[in-house]
């Protein structure tokens, strides 16, 4: 089995973090595009571990939330029947929780 160096693998998710696309990442790194995305995978699963562990009890005073809309291959009145389940219209929710700022 091959093995992404480090090097790469920080790469290959710095150019995600910064918002390139999967081929674009493949272009800029030489890393392929399976490779990415197996790699996109494995680190999301991580910062979801690592978030349920060290995001408990939080007592906040200020909620941001934010949503991103996009697709993945076409949008989603594009679909047909047989297109992947995955095409089609995606959400990306965001909240971010702060406190009041003292006067």
């Amino acid at each position: 089995m091959n093995v992404l160096p480090f090097e790469k693998q920080v790469q290959v998710i710095s150019a995600l973090t910064e918002g390139c696309s999967i081929r674009s990442t493949e272009r800029l790194t030489g890393a392929n595009r399976n490779t990415v995305m197996s790699l996109g995978v494995r680190v999301g699963d991580g910062c979801g571990r690592l978030r349920g562990r060290l995001m408990r009890d939080l007592n906040v005073g200020i909620i941001e939330c934010d949503e991103q809309w996009d697709f993945i291959a076409k949008k989603q009145k594009r679909v047909r029947q047989g297109d992947p389940a995955e095409f089609g219209d995606v959400c990306l929710h965001v909240a971010r929780a702060g406190s009041p700022q003292s006067s």
